[in-house]
């Protein structure tokens, strides 16, 4: 406990010792010489990942979707509902900006399966809710 009473805290103009007490450790430990640690062995290979199934499901692209949707909802962003049927993406909602609509609709063409993707019912403007 510190003179002041409060726990962890430190009286005006004291230091802590852990720096001086590491320049003579230091200090001493120079003129010793290093000391060279032989090389650690290799590590083994990581065992191959399971492969992923080439075929994904409409809802596994929904859901990836709506997961990399997120970020631009909370910012206030986005406003997207996702619908997908037989690798067709569909996007509807609101988004503040051509920018944003870009974003949503190239994110939904890089996931894997999305065979198209239609952002003709999205609109840009004000997104409700958003702060």
């Amino acid at each position: 406990m510190a003179r002041d009473g409060m726990p962890g805290r430190r009286a005006a103009g004291r230091r802590a010792p852990w720096p001086q007490l590491g320049g003579v450790l230091l200090a001493l430990a120079l003129p010793l010489g290093a000391v060279a640690l032989p090389p650690a062995p290799p590590l083994p290979p990581l065992p191959p990942l399971p492969a992923a199934p080439r075929e994904v499901s409409d809802a596994w692209i929904s859901t990836r979707l709506r997961a990399a949707l997120v970020p631009l909802q909370r910012r206030g962003a986005a406003q997207v509902e996702v619908n997908t049927l037989d690798g067709r993406v569909v996007l509807d909602g609101r988004v503040d900006n051509a920018l944003t609509l870009e974003q949503v609709t190239a994110l939904a063409g890089g996931l894997r399966g999305v065979v198209e993707v239609d952002a003709g019912a999205l609109q840009v403007g004000l997104v409700p809710g958003a702060p």
